[in-house]
């Protein structure tokens, strides 16, 4: 049993501030659940919607089956989102709505309280009442309550009863995922300038920093944001920049800099749609190849694309081990659809934190010794006698500048040598469905969950389809997907971008032919009912 609900309105009617209200209560009363947004980038204004789906079994993505229940608090959504409603579904209507904020102002005296009344509407309606609130209650949830007699007036009440059966969980929504694995991957620093849909990781970083031993830095702008990133990150702490693609832009010189001065550093890059602009509070999953190919030079790297919170705890915390590791960038490609989603995590997170290293040379200490892995001895300035010296020329041994050709080769070399280890770091990705299907859909980020029950309620039906989902996009290693055998395999990518950048990867670093594409790049995510839809009109044509 499941609940799928829609709340229409304009920016500034309070519906970001309702779907917090609604899942903190969820949470508390342990219902499985996923909320994600599509909203317009102004303050007030403009059409918004955010979805629900509450389950007695875990889910992490949308239905695309139809709404139970849609809610308007302006006529543009009871015009757009009506047609949606399922056959028998409840339609609280612009009128109803109203009737809402009346009680607010005259029980309470402010029109937020509209947003917990709200709430108590839709509890009665999954079957909660006055017995379950007093369970979690702590300040007064009295608005809650006048919803479930408003319940009872609409004659709403248990019309799709839902039992609780989540254990232990955290809720959280991506970038709350990406800050936590930072913390916990030893992270001390951030700079950032704030930039959709990112900013929220700055913020949280901001108020951890109110707690913990990390510092955080609201920068005049990208270009100096990546730059005191890599200066912290040389005077000794773990460092991490989080942005967008037009943020990602003006790092470009910093990001070069960090592959010649060999300084670790961890970028979050929140996709969404381009070029320039476009439509910065949407979903995309165009700046793969933006990421793999950013910063002029050649220099390793590593690019993660996180499914899911727990995967995003995982990697984040995982980069800042890799990126000292080798001393290199290592990127975490996320996107509005996944920053902005709030589910319930169940599955338990390793919440030891990952401290760096110090190590302690002495006055013959070179930072650029040619190594046979291409990894040089580390140190930070003022630990020992060894003189710490970096420069974004090409350099000797010691760090001094060089024009010798040769040994201008011998570095070169000796950077890129790290990706042997790189390589045999690489996590594979993870497999669903039929292993022994002919055909494969293939996915990276944030596809992972819906592709997971897409293929799941697929085989119910029959068909008989396998999976991947890739968490890191690069490098890319045969080892990663040899027991798969891709290569006898139809593989279908899905991606949210408009030329198959992923699927174009595969070819080029694993020789993997895609025979099918399904490509989205509306600025909305994928549905399990869409994919499903489009996977029955591939099966019909192979």
């Amino acid at each position: 049993m499941e609940l799928n609900l829609l709340i229409g309105g304009e920016a500034g009617q309070g519906l970001a501030s309702f779907e917090n209200t609604l899942v903190d209560i969820l949470s508390k009363l342990r219902f499985r659940f996923f909320a994600t947004k599509n909203y317009m980038s102004r303050v007030r204004g403009g059409h918004n919607y955010h979805m629900f789906r509450i389950s007695e079994n875990p889910v992490h993505a949308l239905s695309g089956d139809g709404w139970d229940i849609v809610v308007a608090l302006d006529r543009e959504s009871e015009q757009r989102h009506k047609p949606d409603l399922k056959k028998g579904g409840l339609f609280i209507s612009l009128e109803m709505t109203e009737e809402l904020n009346k009680q607010a102002r005259e029980k309470y005296g402010r029109i937020t309280a509209a947003n917990e009344i709200l709430s108590g509407v839709v509890l009665s309606a999954m079957g909660c009442g006055d017995g379950d609130i007093a369970r979690i209650e702590g300040d007064s949830l009295d608005p809650v309550r006048t919803g479930f007699s408003l319940a009872n007036k609409w004659d709403v009440a248990d019309r799709y009863p839902l039992s609780t059966r989540a254990g232990n969980h955290y809720r959280l929504d991506g970038n709350q995922a990406l800050a936590i694995g930072a913390l916990l991957g030893g992270c001390q620093f951030m700079a950032g300038y704030p930039m959709t849909p990112s900013t929220s990781i700055m913020v949280y970083f901001a108020a951890a920093a109110l707690e913990l031993t990390v510092h955080f830095e609201q920068a005049e702008d990208e270009i100096a944001a990546l730059n005191m990133a890599l200066g912290a990150s040389y005077a000794g702490l773990r460092s991490m920049v989080a942005t967008s693609g037009g943020g990602f832009a003006l790092m470009q010189e910093a990001v070069s800099l960090s592959g010649m001065t060999e300084t670790p550093v961890v970028i979050i890059v929140g996709q969404r749609p381009g070029p320039s602009t476009g439509l910065p509070t949407r979903t995309e999953q165009a700046d793969l190849n933006f990421v793999l190919h950013a910063g002029h030079g050649e220099f390793p790297r590593i690019v993660f694309a996180p499914g899911s919170p727990a995967e995003a705890v995982l990697l984040a915390r995982k980069s800042f081990e890799l990126a000292d590791r080798f001393q290199i960038p290592v990127f975490i490609l996320s996107d509005q659809y996944f920053a902005d989603s709030q589910q319930i995590i169940e599955e338990p997170l390793d919440t030891g934190i990952i401290a760096r290293e110090y190590n302690v040379y002495g006055s013959d200490y070179r930072r650029y010794a040619i190594t046979e892995n291409g990894v040089s001895p580390v140190t930070y300035p003022g630990l020992g006698d060894a003189l710490v010296r970096v420069d974004s020329d090409e350099h000797d041994e010691s760090g001094s500048i060089t024009e010798d050709l040769n040994l201008r080769v011998r570095m070169v070399d000796k950077r890129l040598a790290k990706f042997r280890g790189i390589r045999d770091e690489a996590i594979a990705p993870t497999p669903m469905g039929e292993a022994d299907a002919d055909v494969f859909l293939v996915c990276w980020g944030s596809n992972g969950p819906i592709v997971k029950e897409a293929v799941e309620r697929l085989g119910g039906e029959g068909i008989r389809v396998g999976g991947l989902h890739f968490g890191q996009v690069f490098p890319l290693t045969p080892g990663m997907i040899d027991r798969y055998g891709l290569h006898r395999r139809k593989v279908v990518a899905v991606e949210n971008n408009a030329t198959g950048q992923f699927a174009s990867l595969l070819k080029r670093e694993l020789d993997i032919t895609v025979s099918g594409r399904i490509l989205k790049y509306d600025g909305t995510c994928f549905t399990v009912n869409e994919l499903c839809n489009e996977m029955r009109t591939y099966f019909r044509k192979v």
